[in-house]
């Protein structure tokens, strides 16, 4: 499964912009495109596009692409996003990379 990922996304990278962002509206629905807007705290408080708040829980996970990020709210529902590496600066990388291991480590 990983291979495949890889190779689809190393196919993306190649293709022209035009085509690239096409591809890229087919395997993304509108609910998927909330990434625009997130905030994120240092206690894993994290918000996207001005949705309600939601907690990263300690499921989340670093990989070679980007963030699995498991969410929960205080009403006990549960969300997952993904975020690509390269759709956040190294400066914001770190940070949500600094988070996701303080959570994993302190809960």
């Amino acid at each position: 499964m990983a291979a495949l990922l890889g190779f689809i996304i190393f196919l993306y990278r190649q293709a022209p912009a035009p085509l690239a962002s096409q591809l890229l509206m087919l395997f993304t629905s509108s609910k998927d495109i909330t990434t625009a807007n997130f905030v994120l705290s240092d206690t894993g408080e994290c918000q996207f596009n001005h949705q309600k708040t939601l907690q990263i829980s300690a499921n989340s996970q670093i990989n070679l692409w980007g963030y699995w990020l498991v969410c929960s709210s205080k009403d006990a529902v549960t969300a997952q996003h993904f975020i690509f590496k390269d759709s956040l600066s190294s400066k914001d990388q770190a940070r949500l990379a600094r988070t996701i291991l303080r959570i994993k480590s302190y809960g």
